[in-house]
Order: structure tokens, then C-alpha cells, then sequence
């Protein structure tokens, strides 16, 4: 469970009190007391609160503090203190000098209490006791929290949990407890007689009066944000997981947008916040994990003639390390990361060590059965065969393979491919050969702090066990977090993460070829796929008696299910390391220096093999190669913060280099024919064909920020960065990338009633790049094999024309936002608004092919977002017994394609164009990003479907067909407590995009689809009539009277390629998340002192789609995560999760 480090300072002196309080009714006169103790106490601080000045004496002394949750809020000015071994009362002198508020103490604990409430009058507020009341306080995990506040309403009468989170106070029948903790939401319970009290304190991550941590690390108070910002902690992200991370970010944050894939186990994740902002480049955000900038690239993905999803980054961080995320939604907020900071970054903290907190071991582990959620709804009347005639021979059999265009399925006579007849009904081969996958998740961490370190040491294992057989993942890591206080002011930081992975039996994605998914998907209704399974018992998987690829029909490139997932060779092998070192020096308590270095690299090795024997490569094939990248960053800054009077100063300035490497040694693409079956190697290919690739970048930047604050209610913020390219022309390879920010806290200003908290206007203005390529622009040169006059000879080696002018994009973004919150932050609302431009997007333009080149490279793109962003938070209902608070969040985005250069009206995005359909992905000058463009049905002026010999005809041109982009996106959290129960679920939507459905395009041809049914008759051997025109002998326009066969008719839409049919609305209501879990009370658990917490629950995944309108797939079901959304064929059938975690704390 998160904590914040400062909070747990004082508990080791609070435990010892206790215990002394216990001991004896005089303990207040031990002589081991904290009050006896002279302390070093220095701090200047102006315009902040009695919290932060009560926070700033718990870190540097070891006194307790209580008090009445209203002082939290009292204004504090110019408060200095400068104390060299003196007392804690002559300390308090000096801190509460001038706030209004005095001070007691009782029972080692320092009480504070408003100024105008006289000393006896809070004594007597004391001692005025009617009713003993008990009780324990806890996390949302179940742990005790030690040191909440437990006070009476209105008073100074109150007490601190203790070590198991207990408490006992005397109370007057009609109070009301007020119980509070750092950086977790108060709860206000009436006593109403009740005795016993078992409250839980939840994590308040709407208190904008907290620091977080903003981009490069730098700290802010949340109060003085001028942007959108939302922290999500990481319990949200361990109990109903998903194995990547970028997906787990689905429905939880307002303006982030996650496109979901069918790209099976060990895929990767596309997450684009606020729109797309470039018309060919990179759309994802800026992924930072403790401070290391991490590269999330996909290794490879699928296209138009196939391909591998071959992973990301995301899937190599374990949420159980995890303790917050921190999204940086605008320019504004990402803009300290200059080039690569237009489309917003993604903060990732680990969990850390805890000064004050005892050395504690947590155990997780997450276990979740992963079944198909299957969305097929065929056809299930008539079987295999053409034209209403089922196969009564091997011959018929092969040839209509795919075909369900037979007769109605009786049980009767048929033949297989093999010969062997079988009973003509209807068989599921899913059933037959998908099996339930295994996920199993362990970590094991300890963390703990002693008087100068903190540290936390996890190790995880994941396993999972894919639908398909013969697939698995296995993933090992270990994470590091430490910081060591060298000196009093001077602070070591070292962090790291390693992730091996091992990934196995992945299927190609797009096109039928290598796809085992295809391969189940279009057989016939009646074919059995365990015919294929071997052709004799001794026979390899997948293969004859001969050795060779056991198909079920005429085309070679239609596998064999079993061939590719227990002959076919396809790893991955990848090792990771992230890390960084940072050394902190704090010059005095208003300026430090910090330095630092990271490192974030991997080594991916990826190996293919078709062995000897296949039906479409009979002599085999090897693909493989190794890719090393590595990232380092040397930083660098000075900070520093100060008041004067009623204004507040702070800045820092500071400067990075950074140095990317990537080499990738292999074979170029797929090196053929092995000399000798079963020996599949490199040294068994005669034309061995390998190639090494070397890509290096640099980029040196200085950065400086301002921050000014005026009675800590009015914020200004000012950054700058200034970016020096390797990529670029020498003579203009520097940006400059300033952002400003405004923030107004107005319910500070005026006086508000009592039910508002907090209220704050903002607006920013910012502007910032995602970079450029290396090598953009520069000719590269090739010697030919062959010589002229003994000489060899060059040639240019380039394709692309390239641009020694190119400058990076820049994307300029303006927000204005609001934060309201009432009832004691029980209900706050976040709300934005914001325009993002684009221009001198980076894209290829087509050339002439007398150029000798295929596309040139151009600054010419010029794209807008807009849109909103809401989101709230409540906790409708509260008592001592049960709670439920939800979170609502939705956002719009309209995008629009402004310009592509002079004369140009569309660009097509790289590949992006489906296997079959002829349906592209374009970006169209007016309309909105990602349009997919293909063919309608051809119409007369009255709308009426133009058929030609009974079949319906495409238009001549292709038209738009919608955008693949989602534009409304949103979800809904709720959390229910009972006592030691919790119920939670998520509720996931998007709305507004389209999807071509290259399986539905399929199952139209192959007779599966369920709309084929109409015109076949009750024996397969109908006739439809189209309902629309014809062409009469004089050119005029009369009603279709062509009757066609009912194959003929709908394989006749599939083969004039009309993709209108095929086009469907992709929205869709998910119930994503949904646990439910048990904490095992203290009571339970005993007097032993080995376990001190412990949780189960059930959880589960994808568990159900609401609504949806895509027939027989899942709408979330792209086959890559490229800018070309709106495609999808062949890709893995949708799961759903149930399982259990199990949490355990030592």
C-alpha cells in the first residue's frame, strides 16, 4: 500500500509513547520522552498551511502531532524557524508564531487547537466524557494505519491509532468522530450510540494540496498545476490486471484513449492521449519510469500481407512494483520534455522504502483462467459444399475446403478430404483445438528503512499459457528502489528494473497465411480440424506419413493448425534493464543541485523457422536476427524555492544529455531452402544472407522553469527547453519549446460557504515536438556487384528523397480547466478544455518514378484536436460500516486533417491498407484522422442498389467510409465497502469509430456468415432476387428481376469488393474490472506476529460486452497498434479472466 514517506517519521517514538502510556498512568513523566529532547530545526517557508508546517516539524523531530482536521486548511505566513538544540515548546514558539493557533501537551502528543479556544475550554472539551468508545482504522488494503488521527469533532479531544491501527476514546453520546491521516480523505462518522468503530481511510487522491511529481521529477504543489493532470494509484493496476500495461489504462482516465487489439498473449498496447497529433510519426506518449525516459516501441506488427505482434515495453513492468501513475495529459504539462513531449507522458513510480515504517515482506500472487469469449453467431443450418451439394468424394471435399454452401446438415453421408466418410453436422474446431489459458503473477518484495536508508527489493515470476497450444510466456524481473542519506543533506538514489522474457507459438496476424486463427476461423461447418491433427499415429504433428504438411484442401497457403503451432519454430527472447542513479545535494533548505544518470536498453532475439516439408515453403525458411538498443541520459539541474512576504519563488535550471544506440545483426528478411531436412540452421542454407544495422542519435538540451506564487492562490508557471539535433541540418538543428501556465485558487480569494472546499480556474498555453527519425536527411550510397573499366561502382541506396531542410513537428496546444470540490472533497469535479495544432508534420509525398525515387520527405502536415475532458469523483455514502465511492470520467476529441501540401487531398498511412476488401487508411485535407476509404454500393439518383446479372456492383471510385478513431471515450468506477468486504467494477466505453471487418468479408464468402442464409432455401439450392435496379437494353434504369443463386449472390458483394457491407459502428460498453474482496480482520489473524495482513479476491477481466454492434468479433480488435486503426482480420478470439489474488503482508 502507498504511503508518504513523511507521514511514517514519527512512528517509531509514537509506538514507544504508546507503550508507555499504557505502562502507566504517569507516563507522561518518563524519562525517555521525546519533550525531553533538544532538537536541530531549520525551515523557511510562506503562503502554505498549518498541514505543511505540522509536516515539516514531524520530518525533522520525532513529535506526534494531533489536531482537528479544519486547522489543516489555516493559511500560514512568513514562518521561519532556526533552532539548534532546543526544546520542542520553544520550537512550537516559533512555528506558530502569528497562525492563531496554540498548543498543548498531553500524554506525549503536541495538540493543537484554534487560539480563540481557551486552554481550559479544550481541557474541558476533554474531560467532558460520557462514552467510551473503540475501534481500529485501516487502508483500503486492510492494514492498520498507525498514528490516524481520532478527534472529536470541534475539539481538541482526540487520541492516534495505534500499532494495529486501535483506539479508545471518551466521547459525548452526540459527537461526531473526525478520522484523518496524511494523505488519505477524512471520514466524519456521528457517534449515535455506537461503541465500536471499524473505519477505512482511503487514499485522497483529490487533495490538491499535495505535492507530485511533475516532468524531469520535478515536485509541485497540486494546487498550483495549470494543466490537466491525473494520478491513478497502483492497486488499480494489481488485482483485475491485464498483462500489458497500456492496456490496464482502459476507462480510468479522462482524454486517454486505448485501442484495443486481438493480437494475443505478449502483444502490445496503443495509447494516445488527446488525439492524434502526426500524420505518419510516433502518437504514443512519453513513458517514464522513475525518472528513466522508456522506450515502449512494438517490435513488430502485423500488416496487409501479415506479421507478428511481437510485444512492447509495458508488458515488462510488474504492477505489483508499481505504487502510482502519473499522466501528463497537454503540451504543457509535458513540455520540460521538449522533442518528445507533444503527446504527452506517462510517470511511472515504483514502491519504495518508508522511513518509520518496520521492515515488512509482501507477498502477491494473481492467478486468472483465461476462456474464449466467443462472439460468433454463424450460420448453423447448412453445411460443407457448394451450391447446395454436400462432398461425397475426397476430391469435392478439398475443393470446398472453406465452403459452407451445402446442403442442411442431417447427420446423413458426407466425405472428408482423407476420404473417410462422417455424420454431416455441425462441429465447433474451437472447441476442438483452443484451450483455457493460465495466467499465474508471483512477487515477492521486502522493503523497510533504518536512520539513513530506505530500500525495497522485489522479485516476480509470470507465467501464462496461451489459447493456442504449444504457446506460452514465462517472464522473470527484479526491481530495486533505494536511497541512502549519505550526509544530512546530501541523498543517494538508485533505482533499477531487469525483466527476462520468454515468449513461444505466437500466430501471424492479417493474412491467412501462418495465421493459425484463420485456419480455425473459415473451415467449413462440418470439417473436423482433429482430421489434421496427424495422418498416422506415428506421424509428427500436423504431417503425412511422409513428413509433410497435412492440408485439408487445394490452397497451399491455408495451414495446418497443428504444423504451425507444434512443427512451425517462432521465439522471442528479450532481457531489459532499466535503471538510474541520482545524487541530490540540499545547499540550504531553500536551494539544492541534483545530478544524475540512466540507462534504459534491451537485447530482443527473434527466431522463425519453417521447417522442410510445408506446403507452401516445401524447403523451409529461417528468419532470425538479434536488435540491441540502449538509451543513456546524463542530467543535470539546480532548484530553488523561497518566500518573500506574500509572494512564493521557485526555479530551477538545468540540462540533459542524450545518446541512443540500436544495432540489429540477422538475416535479410527470410533466408530459404534448407539443404537437409530436419536440420534447421543457418550453416544448413546455401544462400546465407545476413545483414548488421547501426542507428545512432543525439540530443543535448538546457531547460529552465519559474514558478511564482502569490499568496498561495494565485500560480504562475513558465518553462522553457531548447533541443539540439544530430538529426538535423547543422546549420538549424536547435528548437526552443516554452510553455506558461495560470492557475487561480478563487475559493481562497472569497469566502465560500462551508459546503465548497475548493475551487481553482487554470489555463496554459505550451508548445512541443515528438521528433524526427535519423538519416531523414541524408543520401546513403550501395556499391553494385559489378564493375565498369575495373572500377566498381556506387549507386544511391535511398527510395525516399531526402530533406536536408527537415525540422522536427511542432505541435502548440492551448487548456483552459477548472477544479471544484464540496463537501469536503466528498464530490470534485476536473474538467478541460483544449486545442492542439500540428504543423510541419513530417510525412512522404509521392514522387514521379523519373525521379528515380518513390516519395520524398516533406514538412507539410498540418493537423487539430479539440476537444473536452471530464472527470468526477464522490463518495455518495459513508458510515462506520459501509462506503461506496465511484469515479465518472468521459471526454471528446474532434480531430481534422488541415493541410498536406499544395495540391495533395489525402495521404495514405504506411501499411495500412486490408488484406482483401481493398480498403485503406487515409488522412483526407477536412475530414478527421484515419478515414477509411473504399468502395459503396453503386446507386441510382434515388438510392437504389445498381445490380448487374443479379449482383450487386461497387461504385467506380472509392468513397469514405467513416473514421477508425474512436472520439468518445469514458468509463465508470465504483467501489462499494462493507466492513472487511469490497466490490469493485469498471465500466469501459468508446464511441464514434468504424471498423472494417475483413473476418465478416470472409464469412460472407465462405457461407458462415449468418445474412447468408437469406435465398438458400430449405435445401441450400435457393435464388434470391436483389432488391434494387438494373440497366435495361436502352440504358434506363428498371427494377432488378435477375434471380442468381443465393452463393452467387452473396459471394458476388465479396467479389466486386464492397466494403460498404462490411463497415461497422465500433462502439461498445464493457464491463472491464470487477473484484471482490476479503480483508481478514485483525481479530482473525490472532496474536501471532509473523503475519500482519492478509486478502483474497476474486477478480475478473473483460467479463462482459454490454453492447456492440460488430458482427461475430469483438469491436476492440485491431490487428497492429500503428496510426492505421479501423482494420481488422484474423486476429485472436477475445478471453475473458477469472481467477484470485492473494495478497499476504509478514
Amino acid at each position: 500500500m502507498k504511503r508518504k514517506s513523511r507521514n511514517f517519521i514519527a512512528v517509531k517514538n509514537l509506538c514507544i509513547g504508546l507503550s508507555l502510556c499504557c505502562m502507566a498512568s504517569g507516563a507522561q513523566a518518563a524519562t525517555n520522552s521525546a519533550f525531553e529532547k533538544k532538537f536541530d530545526v531549520q525551515f523557511s517557508v510562506n503562503q502554505v498551511t498549518l498541514k505543511n508546517v505540522v509536516e515539516l516539524l514531524q520530518e525533522q523531530t520525532d513529535v506526534v502531532f494531533s489536531y482537528d482536521h479544519t486547522l489543516e486548511s489555516i493559511k500560514v505566513n512568513n514562518v521561519s524557524v532556526k533552532a539548534k538544540n532546543e526544546s520542542i515548546e520553544s520550537i512550537l514558539e516559533q512555528a506558530l508564531k502569528g497562525t492563531g493557533v496554540n498548543y498543548k501537551i498531553e500524554n506525549h502528543i503536541v495538540v493543537l487547537y484554534a487560539a480563540n479556544t481557551s486552554k481550559n475550554n479544550a481541557k474541558a472539551s476533554i474531560t467532558q466524557q460520557t462514552k467510551k468508545v473503540t475501534g481500529i482504522v485501516k487502508d483500503a488494503t486492510g492494514e492498520p494505519i498507525i498514528g490516524a488521527n481520532v478527534i472529536e469533532k470541534g475539539t481538541t479531544n482526540g487520541v492516534m491509532t495505534g500499532l494495529d491501527g486501535d483506539f479508545t476514546l471518551e466521547v459525548p453520546v452526540g459527537a461526531i468522530l473526525e478520522f484523518s491521516y496524511i494523505g488519505y480523505a477524512p471520514v466524519s462518522i456521528p457517534v449515535n450510540g455506537q461503541t465500536i468503530f471499524n473505519v477505512i481511510l482511503k487514499e485522497d487522491t483529490q487533495t490538491l494540496d499535495e505535492v507530485v511529481v511533475t516532468a524531469l521529477g520535478i515536485k509541485r504543489q497540486k494546487r498550483a498545476l495549470g494543466y490537466s493532470t491525473t494520478t491513478v494509484g497502483g492497486d488499480d493496476f494489481t488485482v483485475a490486471r491485464d498483462p500489458n500495461l497500456g492496456n490496464a489504462l482502459s476507462g480510468k482516465i479522462a482524454g486517454v484513449t486505448v485501442a484495443g487489439n486481438s493480437t494475443g498473449s505478449g502483444g502490445s498496447s496503443r495509447v494516445v492521449i488527446r488525439g492524434n497529433a502526426s500524420l505518419t510519426g510516433n502518437n504514443q506518449p512519453l513513458y517514464v519510469v522513475d525518472g528513466v525516459p522508456f522506450d515502449n516501441t512494438n517490435m513488430g506488427s502485423a500488416g496487409q500481407w501479415g506479421g507478428l505482434d511481437l510485444g512492447d515495453g509495458l508488458s515488462n513492468i510488474n504492477p505489483d512494483d508499481i505504487a502510482d501513475i502519473q499522466v501528463l495529459k497537454g503540451a504543457a504539462a509535458s513540455a520540460l520534455y521538449g522533442y518528445r513531449g507533444g503527446n504527452g507522458a506517462i510517470l511511472i513510480t515504483t514502491k519504495s522504502g518508508q522511513k518509520g515504517k518496520p521492515v515488512s515482506i509482501d507477498f502477491n500472487n494473481n492467478l486468472t483462467f483465461n476462456a474464449i469469449y466467443d462472439y460468433r453467431d454463424f450460420q448453423n443450418v447448412f453445411g460443407q459444399g457448394s451450391e447446395g451439394q454436400r462432398p461425397l468424394t475426397a476430391d469435392a471435399a478439398k475443393a470446398t475446403e472453406v465452403l459452407s454452401w451445402g446442403e442442411c446438415m442431417d447427420g446423413g453421408k458426407a466425405v472428408n478430404f482423407l476420404g473417410n466418410e462422417y455424420a454431416y453436422s455441425p462441429v465447433d474446431n474451437w472447441s476442438n483445438f483452443y484451450r483455457t489459458g493460465v495466467n499465474n503473477a508471483t512477487s515477492l518484495a521486502i522493503s523497510g528503512a533504518g536512520d539513513k536508508i530506505t530500500y525495497r527489493f522485489g522479485v516476480s515470476n509470470t507465467y501464462e499459457k496461451g489459447i493456442l497450444p504449444n504457446a506460452n510466456i514465462s517472464q522473470q524481473g527484479i526491481n530495486m528502489n533505494t536511497t541512502y542519506d549519505i550526509l544530512k543533506n546530501l541523498h543517494l538514489s538508485v533505482n533499477a528494473n531487469y525483466v527476462f522474457e520468454k515468449n513461444q507459438g505466437r500466430s501471424n496476424l492479417s493474412d491467412g497465411n501462418g495465421s493459425t486463427n484463420a485456419s480455425l476461423l473459415y473451415r467449413a461447418n462440418t470439417f473436423d480440424i482433429r482430421w489434421m491433427e496427424r495422418e498416422t499415429p506415428e506421424s509428427d504433428w500436423g504431417t503425412t506419413a511422409s513428413g509433410k504438411e497435412m492440408i485439408g484442401g487445394t490452397n497451399e497457403y491455408f495451414n495446418n493448425p497443428y504444423w504451425l503451432q507444434y512443427r512451425k519454430v517462432n521465439t522471442t527472447n528479450k532481457n531489459r534493464l532499466t535503471g538510474g542513479i541520482t545524487l541530490k545535494y540540499d545547499i540550504f533548505d531553500w536551494l539544492y543541485a541534483q545530478g544524475g544518470i540512466t540507462r534504459d536498453g534491451f537485447s530482443f532475439e527473434f527466431r522463425n523457422v519453417q521447417p522442410y516439408g510445408a506446403a507452401a515453403d516445401a524447403a523451409g525458411y529461417l528468419q532470425e536476427y538479434e536488435k540491441n538498443y540502449s538509451e543513456m541520459n546524463l542530467n543535470y539541474l539546480i532548484g530553488f524555492n523561497k518566500g518573500f512576504g506574500d509572494w512564493n519563488i521557485g526555479a530551477t535550471i538545468g540540462g540533459n544529455r542524450q545518446r541512443n544506440i540500436t544495432k540489429q545483426w540477422g538475416t535479410d528478411g527470410n533466408i530459404k531452402s534448407f539443404l537437409v531436412p530436419g536440420f534447421e540452421s543457418a550453416n544448413n542454407i546455401s544462400n546465407r544472407t545476413y545483414l548488421k544495422d547501426y542507428t545512432e542519435y543525439r540530443v543535448n538540451s538546457v531547460y529552465a522553469t519559474a514558478d511564482i506564487g502569490w499568496k498561495n492562490q494565485v500560480f504562475l508557471n513558465l518553462t522553457g527547453r531548447n533541443d539540439w539535433f544530430s538529426t538535423l541540418n547543422p546549420d538549424h538543428n536547435h528548437y526552443f519549446y516554452p510553455s506558461v501556465s495560470l492557475s487561480w485558487v478563487f475559493s481562497d480569494t472569497f469566502e465560500m460557504p462551508e459546503w465548497f472546499t475548493f475551487g481553482k480556474v487554470r489555463g496554459s498555453y505550451a508548445s512541443a515536438s515528438n521528433g524526427t527519425n535519423p538519416y531523414q536527411n541524408y543520401l546513403t550510397y550501395k556499391l553494385q556487384n559489378y564493375k565498369i573499366n575495373g572500377q566498381s561502382v556506387a549507386t544511391v541506396n535511398n527510395s525516399t528523397v531526402p530533406n536536408s531542410m527537415l525540422k522536427p513537428v511542432r505541435i502548440s496546444e492551448w487548456e483552459a480547466g477548472l477544479n471544484i470540490s464540496f463537501l469536503n472533497n466528498r464530490l470534485t469535479l476536473d474538467a478541460a478544455y483544449y486545442v492542439k495544432n500540428t504543423k510541419d508534420d513530417i510525412a512522404q509525398v509521392t514522387t514521379s518514378n523519373a525521379s528515380g525515387f518513390s516519395s520524398a520527405i516533406q514538412n507539410i502536415g498540418e493537423i487539430q484536436n479539440n476537444g473536452i475532458e471530464i472527470m468526477v469523483n464522490a463518495v455518495p455514502v459513508q458510515t462506520s460500516k459501509f462506503q461506496w465511492s465511484t469515479t465518472f470520467n468521459i471526454a471528446h476529441n474532434n480531430s481534422e486533417v488541415k493541410y498536406l501540401g499544395e495540391g495533395v487531398s489525402s495521404l495514405s498511412i504506411d501499411g495500412a491498407t486490408s488484406r482483401s476488401g481493398n480498403v485503406t487508411v487515409k488522412n483526407i485535407v477536412g475530414m478527421s484522422y484515419g478515414e477509411l476509404v473504399g468502395f459503396k454500393y453503386q446507386r441510382d439518383d434515388q438510392g437504389n442498389i445498381v445490380f448487374k446479372d443479379g449482383v450487386a456492383q461497387a461504385t467506380t471510385k472509392t468513397e469514405n467510409l467513416g473514421s477508425g478513431v474512436y472520439n468518445l471515450t469514458g468509463g465508470w468506477r465504483n467501489e462499494f465497502t462493507y466492513k472487511d468486504w469490497t466490490l469493485s467494477f469498471l465500466l469501459d466505453f468508446k464511441a464514434g469509430a468504424k471498423l472494417f471487418s475483413g473476418t465478416n468479408y470472409g464469412l460472407y464468402s465462405d457461407g458462415l456468415h449468418k445474412n447468408t442464409l437469406e435465398g438458400r432455401g430449405d435445401d441450400g439450392k435457393g435464388t434470391i432476387i436483389g432488391k434494387g435496379v438494373m440497366l435495361d437494353e436502352s440504358g434506363n434504369y428498371v427494377a432488378n428481376n435477375v434471380k442468381v443463386s443465393a452463393q452467387t449472390y452473396w459471394q458476388g458483394i465479396v467479389s466486386n469488393n464492397i466494403a460498404e457491407e462490411f463497415i461497422y459502428n465500433a462502439s461498445f460498453i464493457k464491463l472491464r474490472e470487477l473484484s471482490l474482496g476479503y480483508t481478514f480482520p485483525k481479530s482473525l489473524l490472532g496474536r501471532q506476529n509473523v503475519v500482519k495482513g492478509a486478502s483474497i479476491s476474486l477478480v475478473g477481466r473483460n467479463l462482459w460486452t454490454i453492447l456492440k454492434h460488430t458482427d461475430n468479433i469483438d469491436p476492440e480488435s485491431a490487428y497492429n497498434n500503428t496510426n492505421g486503426q479501423g482494420l481488422e482480420l484474423n486476429g485472436y478470439p477475445a478471453t475473458r479472466s477469472i481467477g484470485f489474488n492473494v495478497n499476504v503482508k509478514f
